[in-house]
């Protein structure tokens, strides 16, 4: 964080506010293009993605790229799986299949680190697990196997995405290259398309706009974001804080788009909310964090 010191200033809490918001910000706009067919699903990763990288790029000024790692692979895949199985899935489904495999994901892979989740943290991903399918349980529906399996390998690859984040580097040179490199692949896969001879399907203004907005602000900023504050989180924190995105979504419909604010809401809400403070209570802080805290507290 030595790079950024102004963002050593941001609260833990604040900071996590800001990315949660945006990931469930990020969220709407690619289920409102791809669920409405306003963009196919290879443009639109390929839009997003690129857009991103064009906006972190131009944040750098001029940095050198990293060398590619997998971390690019990770993003590209999580990018365009979200963008296939959300064709056919449900919100509902997307996001308890999304969220229960990136907790799970970076619950193994913590435990593999060497990190060892007390049962706080156990306890704490479970109840806010139980909130999630509470939140979503009325509109579950049996989807295609395809699909399911689609959306478990976005979020396991959004979870090894994730992890590498956690490690002390620079936040702006790390993610301006997995964008760059994952745009190239997306690319690849929409020359791929393009040379079996797949139709490519009509393009609505909106669906291109979302795609950008998507990619070069609620993806790009975000992510960056995100990868500013992983050191300062124990990773089964990290996990399980993203389980509170489909319940800042639910919100945001009742706030913005005049949705009924249900019992069932409210329940699901505690619930998750509940899970998130039991895991993030005490040690759910890394000791790069309390670092981090000292620092702020001794100013510049």
């Amino acid at each position: 964080m030595t790079k950024y010191p102004y963002l050593s200033r941001v609260s833990d809490v604040s900071l996590t506010l800001i990315v949660l918001i945006g990931m469930a910000a990020n969220s709407l706009l690619a289920r409102g293009a791809l669920a409405h067919h306003l963009i196919g699903p290879t443009l639109f990763t390929l839009v997003r993605l690129a857009s991103g990288a064009a906006t972190l790029l131009l944040l750098s000024r001029g940095q050198s790229l990293t060398r590619p790692r997998r971390n690019a692979l990770w993003l590209f895949l999580y990018a365009a799986a979200f963008s296939y199985t959300y064709l056919v899935l449900g919100a509902a489904m997307g996001a308890l299949l999304l969220f229960f495999s990136v907790q799970w994901t970076m619950f193994l892979g913590a435990v593999r680190r060497g990190e060892r989740p007390t049962p706080r943290h156990v306890v704490g991903g479970l109840l806010a697990l139980s909130g999630l399918y509470t939140l979503v349980a009325l509109h579950l529906h049996t989807p295609a196997p395809w699909a399911v399996i689609g959306m478990l390998i976005a979020g396991s690859a959004w979870g090894l995405y994730s992890m590498p984040g956690r490690d002390r580097g620079n936040p702006l040179a790390q993610t301006t290259s997995n964008f760059v490199y994952a745009a190239l692949l997306a690319l690849g896969l929409g020359a791929i398309r393009f040379l079996s001879g797949v139709a490519p399907r009509p393009i609505h203004p909106l669906g291109l706009a979302e795609a950008i907005v998507s990619g070069a602000v609620t993806s790009a900023l975000v992510y960056l974001l995100w990868y500013a504050l992983l050191p300062r989180l124990a990773t089964v924190v990290a996990a399980t804080i993203q389980l509170a995105v489909p319940v800042i979504v639910a919100l945001g419909g009742w706030l913005f788009l005049q949705e009924a604010l249900t019992y069932r809401f409210v329940l699901a809400a505690s619930l998750v909310l509940g899970g998130v403070a039991l895991t993030m209570r005490r040690s759910g802080t890394t000791e790069a964090s309390s670092s981090a805290a000292r620092e702020r507290r001794r100013g510049p």
